[in-house]
């Protein structure tokens, strides 16, 4: 059985399974970079317990909980003096949903809007609010439109009864050359 995804970073230390899915996990890496400079530091400061929510498995809510370092960054000059360990491939800095949950919870709300979304989520197990839903969908990058090479333009107008239009067409494939 897939629970969660494989991550080198995290090691599972525990499987709690009752309600819910209860992962509880740890940071293996020796270093972490600074967000604001990159500077790789080993110098652990303290540690904290991070809780995520992750797409439910077999019918199960999944939580994560996991125990993050913070850093001493090493530059002098740096403006931050301590950091929290990040991961990118697990989530967004302080996010409380894996990058799984947010994705599926955008396009829940894509398909089929904010309170509808909210609804069909929770009969699948994914829950999120309807505010969530569409706080998501208006982050989400829509991808740029195709450009155009050919447009086609016609203007006509009809004496009598004043009406005059435009029509403004773009073919579907370009002409032959």
């Amino acid at each position: 059985m897939v629970i969660f995804l494989d991550l080198d970073e995290v090691l599972i230390e525990q499987v709690n399974v009752s309600d819910e899915i209860t992962l509880t996990g740890r940071t293996t890496s020796p270093t972490a970079s600074c967000p604001c400079c990159g500077t790789a530091s080993s110098h652990v400061q303290s540690r904290y317990m991070r809780t995520l929510r992750d797409l439910p498995s077999h019918g199960y809510p999944v939580r994560l909980i996991l125990q993050v370092r913070r850093f001493f960054c090493r530059k002098s000059t740096c403006a931050r003096k301590m950091f929290a360990e990040r991961l990118p491939e697990l989530c967004q800095p302080y996010a409380q949903r894996s990058k799984r949950l947010q994705e599926a919870l955008c396009r829940l709300g894509l398909a089929a809007g904010g309170q509808a979304g909210a609804e069909i989520g929770s009969e699948q197990g994914i829950h999120g609010s309807r505010d969530t839903i569409l706080r998501l969908v208006r982050r989400h990058q829509l991808p740029d439109p195709p450009t155009s090479h050919i447009v086609g333009i016609d203007d006509w107008a009809w004496k009598r009864r004043q009406r005059y239009g435009t029509l403004i067409c773009e073919p579907r494939e370009p002409p032959a050359a």
